[in-house]
């Protein structure tokens, strides 16, 4: 493969990330009526399975689309991934650590969606308890799991501060990627807050968590990874330029 068409590669999966989070605004937010999550906790099955699912038969494709979108954070980690690079040029263990995290993240991103899918196709169709009981046990491993996200955060935190001869990400991303990393903690509280800023649809553990991974997490490190590929399209065609006049 030549540099040019490396290049464009990963230009093309640099814009996986922005296609991943407009793409789940629209699924998961909109069509899945997720903004914010329905109250889940408090309620009888069967007013909930009424008030959500019911109510909303669009859910199933809003998370259906999920499955798709969703997965496009995994090539936006792997590029990530391979800029945290040793000294000689070798993946470092922290940039496993961002990797592993950002692939089992982008794996979640999509399967539980997938369940939230059977829920709405079902619903009016079997026991409104099991499906309440579906719905509940997969934002538990959708929330409660952070921890895989918090390691990828981590990972490329320590990288961008320990690593002060890569040039590609400003110390401060990296202590805010370890921040948000941090406040995932609460999350560690929806399964026993009905209400409150604790609950699912909380101010915390949805508003709060949500907004700062997406403007203290993502966009800067999409900034940032756009304009290290900038730079390697400039230099490759200075280089041109100069073997041309050669």
């Amino acid at each position: 493969m030549s540099p040019e068409t490396e290049l464009a590669v990963k230009r093309g999966i640099a814009y996986c990330g922005p296609a991943f989070v407009i793409g789940y605004i629209i699924c998961f937010g909109l069509l899945g009526h997720n903004i914010p999550p329905p109250k889940m906790l408090g309620l009888t099955s069967a007013d909930f399975v009424a008030s959500y699912y019911t109510r909303f038969p669009e859910v199933a494709i809003g998370m259906i689309g999920c499955c798709v979108a969703g997965l496009l954070y995994m090539p936006w980690s792997c590029l990530l991934a391979s800029m945290l690079r040793s000294q000689d040029g070798s993946l470092s263990v922290l940039g496993l650590l961002e990797l592993t995290g950002g692939l089992l993240t982008g794996w979640l991103l999509a399967f539980c969606p997938a369940l939230w899918a059977a829920c709405s196709l079902m619903a009016g169709k079997i026991d409104p308890g099991f499906i309440h009981l579906l719905h509940l046990g997969t934002w538990l491993i959708y929330d409660c799991t952070f921890m895989i996200t918090t390691i990828q955060l981590t990972g490329l935190g320590l990288y961008v501060v320990l690593s002060r001869n890569q040039t590609i990400f400003p110390a401060w991303t990296g202590w805010s990627a370890l921040a948000v990393g941090a406040s995932f903690l609460p999350l560690v509280l929806v399964p026993f807050a009905a209400d409150g800023p604790f609950a699912v649809n909380g101010l915390w553990n949805f508003f709060i968590v949500f907004g700062i991974w997406l403007f203290a997490f993502f966009t800067p490190f999409s900034f940032f990874m756009l304009r290290a590929l900038s730079g390697d399209r400039r230099a490759l065609a200075e280089g041109a330029g100069r073997t041309a006049h050669a």
